[in-house]
């Protein structure tokens, strides 16, 4: 008390007052990013999910490979937020850390896919270096990041249209690490699923993922481009789903006709089968603006990195172009996705 008297007796009461508030409104932009930078580091090293396995480890152990006065200050910082209990030469996530780590775990993992990005946005900004040259995202991240995140509703929205709709097998493009599969072999036991990528490395984790999978027996993965698909077309006619989760976007910035020619060339060589779209359908940011929801991060990372977001209207116009009726809609403004069954 006598310190907050001799505070206010320096400053002065409006002044003192006025500066604590303004303190307090900054704390937490710079306490989310020190705690973001400290729960990537515990992230990337393992040491994260060693705390999250056990009920309470000893700060020894834990600290294997790592070094210690980092780890001891970054577990400090954390226990005065609540997150871990660091006492007697132990350490226990808390149950804050606990539920952070449970649904948002995604968004936090694909935030940190674009760590790389924000240390190079002065010299971006300053046109010193732009993305695509010496700057690229965390190729790991975006894929587990963006594949927990879509547990929580894309993959069930895309499960539910499959399951009413009687598909029996998928065609996954793009297929990442199987995520998404993994999830509609959970929910729908009649699924076979076959699924591509056009990048070695990715279809060999994937292959990986696989074989330690109970559903190793229902799924096929394939290195292939989803723009080159005849052959595979003639070899299974008898695929009646094709998926896309997130996919069509990353081609839009070579012009909508990009996607229109890809679902044309989809059409034609699979003329029975139906397509399943989940997007991303941007945000009028006047919306944004008024509620600030996550989506504005995410514009902000497809912004960074030279990828384009198409609103609900230009799906359907591209969807059109392609020939394709829209048998289902819907689109979820909260989050910012759209989900279409095409024909």
């Amino acid at each position: 008390m006598n310190q907050a008297l001799e505070i206010i007796r320096l400053l002065g009461l409006a002044k003192a007052v006025r500066t604590k508030t303004r303190f307090d409104r900054a704390l937490p932009h710079v306490r989310g990013y020190a705690v973001c930078g400290c729960l990537w580091a515990l992230l990337e090293t393992g040491a994260l999910d060693r705390l999250l396995d056990a009920d309470s480890l000893p700060l020894d152990a834990l600290a294997q490979g790592l070094d210690r006065r980092v780890l001891e200050s970054i577990l400090g910082y954390l226990d005065g937020l609540g997150l871990v209990r660091l006492q007697d030469g132990r350490v226990r996530a808390l149950a804050r850390l606990r539920r952070l780590m449970a649904e948002p775990r995604g968004f936090f993992e694909l935030t940190y896919a674009y760590a790389p990005v924000f240390a190079r946005l002065p010299d971006m900004l300053a046109g010193r270096a732009a993305y695509g040259r010496g700057v690229a995202r965390l190729g790991k991240y975006v894929g587990r990041g963006s594949g927990q995140l879509c547990r929580t509703l894309p993959y069930p929205v895309m499960a539910d249209m499959l399951r009413r709709r009687g598909a029996r097998l998928v065609l996954d493009l793009g297929c990442g690490d199987l995520a998404f599969l993994f999830f509609v072999c959970d929910a729908l036991p009649q699924v076979r699923a076959v699924g591509i990528d056009v990048d070695p490395p990715t279809v060999e984790y994937a292959r990986e993922v696989l074989a330690a999978s109970p559903h190793k027996g229902r799924i096929e993965v394939r290195p292939a481009d989803m723009f080159d698909l005849a052959a595979l077309a003639r070899e299974r006619p008898d695929i009646d789903a094709i998926t896309a989760v997130d996919t069509y976007h990353e081609y839009l910035a070579q012009g909508e006709e990009k996607v229109v020619g890809l679902l044309r060339q989809l059409r034609a060589e699979f003329p029975r089968t139906l397509l399943y779209v989940g997007e991303f359908c941007k945000q009028p940011h006047e919306k944004l603006r008024s509620r600030p929801t996550a989506f504005l991060e995410h514009h902000l990372y497809h912004d960074l990195t030279n990828q384009v977001i198409a609103d609900a209207a230009a799906w359907r116009r591209m969807f059109a172009a392609a020939g394709l009726a829209v048998l289902e809609e819907k689109v979820f403004d909260i989050v910012g996705h759209g989900y279409f069954v095409l024909r």
